[in-house]
Parts: structure tokens; C-alpha cells; sequence
């Protein structure tokens, strides 16, 4: 069953117009929607942006965590490879997405 918030993230990433190629990752934010990846960069104090999920739990690894990424809890399985959960510690799992399923890949 879909928490109130995963169903509302299901309805943005669906309604939401295409914005650039998909081959570029966002990271999704509850205040916002998409934010660049700087954001966390910026946030988790990293020496350079990553630019994929991979790059980023890579990056975590490196810090001694350990690091899984998969499918986001609630996300519908049609999205898996367009939507990335990278879980470095409980109150760390940042999820990726692809900017083709943002709205505004420009936040």
C-alpha cells in the first residue's frame, strides 16, 4: 500500500512535462521537487558534485558507510532505472531521478 506521499510523488513524476534528455540525474526534494545534485554536494560537505547515483554512493563508501542504492520505496516499478535510492545511513537515502521525469530540472 502507497503512503499519502509516495502517491503524491507518483502523480508529479507522472504529470510532470519532459524537461532534457534523461540522461542527467536530479535529486528529489520534498520542499522542492528537483534540485541539482549540488545541492548535496553542497550539503554532505563533498569535494566535487557526482553525477550519478553510483558516483555518489561510490563517494559514501569511501566515508566508511555502508552504502545500498536500489528502487525508491513507493515508486511504481515502470520507473525502475529513472528513479534511484541511494541509502547511506537511516536518515540518509536521497533519491535520484532522471530530469526526464522532473518538472522544473532547474530549481
Amino acid at each position: 500500500m502507497m503512503s499519502r506521499y509516495s502517491y503524491f510523488m507518483l502523480l508529479f513524476l507522472l504529470a510532470a512535462p519532459p524537461a532534457y534528455g534523461g540522461g542527467e540525474w536530479q535529486l528529489m526534494s520534498r520542499e522542492d521537487g528537483c534540485v541539482g545534485l549540488e545541492t548535496l554536494a553542497k550539503r554532505e560537505r563533498l569535494a566535487r558534485t557526482p553525477s550519478t547515483p553510483e558516483e555518489f554512493a561510490g563517494m559514501m563508501r569511501a566515508r566508511g558507510y555502508s552504502v545500498t542504492t536500489g528502487h525508491p520505496d513507493g515508486f511504481p516499478a515502470e520507473l525502475s532505472g529513472k528513479a534511484v535510492m541511494v541509502r547511506v545511513r537511516e536518515n540518509m537515502a536521497p533519491v535520484f531521478v532522471r530530469v526526464d521525469l522532473c518538472g522544473n530540472a532547474e530549481r
